[in-house]
């Protein structure tokens, strides 16, 4: 035989025994199939949010990644007649593990149309309405007492990372306020 032949015959014997050792040898390693729905990265993932406050049915839901506000709300039932939707941005998207708080309207605005500026503090000054931790602008947040800029950015980039605050006295958990600062502030603000 001539040595082309034989190269073409031990190349073909080799592609053989590969074939049967893996027909007779299969691979131990399971295959998992993971199905589509499930959290991957990919376009069809779902993320859990939490929201409460002015919602007819307040808890954690399953929402596909990329929804908006707007949408958790209808999934939550609609908002409550005491909901201010003014206050938050119904187009933003929702991140996995952040906690949304729809905020009511401020109720003391209807009580008293005589001091419709706000409520009058102890002091005799007219006030402005309580501001909101989880929803202020920063400017709203510089008006109260001892919170200039670098204060305020640090309070809405609080609220950004952890989903908003649960109570006034969370605002002690930014780095700068202690309890005294949070005594000056704590009749002026709300959640």
């Amino acid at each position: 035989m001539n040595i082309k032949v034989k190269h073409i015959l031990y190349v073909g014997a080799f592609i053989l025994f590969t074939i049967l050792g893996f027909l007779m040898f299969p691979n131990n390693e399971e295959t998992i199939i993971v199905p589509a729905n499930d959290y991957s990265g990919e376009e069809d993932s779902y993320i859990f949010v939490h929201i409460t406050g002015e919602v007819n049915s307040p808890g954690i839901k399953k929402v596909k990644l990329g929804t908006r506000l707007f949408e958790l709300i209808k999934l939550a039932s609609g908002e409550t007649l005491n909901a201010d939707l003014s206050k938050i941005n119904l187009a933003s998207v929702l991140k996995d593990e952040q906690k949304i708080v729809i905020p009511a309207v401020y109720i003391a605005d209807s009580f008293d149309e005589s001091t419709s500026s706000g409520v009058t503090s102890s002091t005799g000054q007219s006030k402005s309405k309580l501001v909101s931790i989880n929803y202020s602008s920063m400017a709203e947040l510089q008006t109260l007492p001892g919170i200039g800029p670098s204060m305020a950015k640090k309070i809405v980039e609080y609220r950004e990372n952890n989903g908003g605050f649960n109570s006034i006295e969370d605002i002690k958990n930014v780095s700068g306020i202690g309890e005294s600062k949070f005594n000056k502030i704590k009749d002026d603000i709300t959640i």
